[in-house]
């Protein structure tokens, strides 16, 4: 078996209110070879992003490890950018999305692109 380059869309241009939470479109993750990155753009303020899992597509969880840390996390406090490439070890799940908080710092506007390594 192969394995190919897969890219989702899956925040395009959405608009996050100061202090709000936003989650983006999910992505059937199951093929996943454990390689990942987002590249991520916002207009303005400060945004954590992190990863959440599903095994339905419908019930999403913050991942934790056995002693109750945090496993999602993808970027803490990223400022405004016109294009930031981050990688990160994405949780093993058939399903993802991501969770993007803004920091109270000002509304933002955000698109993201995820990108992963899959079996073909």
């Amino acid at each position: 078996m192969g394995s190919g380059i897969a890219q989702e869309k899956v925040m395009n241009a959405v608009s996050v209110g100061q202090s709000a939470t936003v989650y983006s479109s999910s992505v059937l993750n199951r093929l996943s070879k454990g390689y990942a990155s987002v590249l991520v753009s916002s207009t303005a303020g400060s945004i954590t992003i992190s990863e959440q899992v599903s095994w339905d597509n419908v019930n999403f969880f913050d991942a934790v490890d056995t002693q109750g840390n945090a496993l999602g996390s993808v970027y803490t406090a990223l400022t405004v950018n016109t294009g930031k490439y981050i990688v990160f070890a994405p949780v093993m799940a058939p399903y993802i999305r991501f969770k993007v908080i803004e920091n109270n710092s000002a509304a933002t506007v955000v698109t993201l692109i995820y990108l992963f390594v899959e079996s073909v």
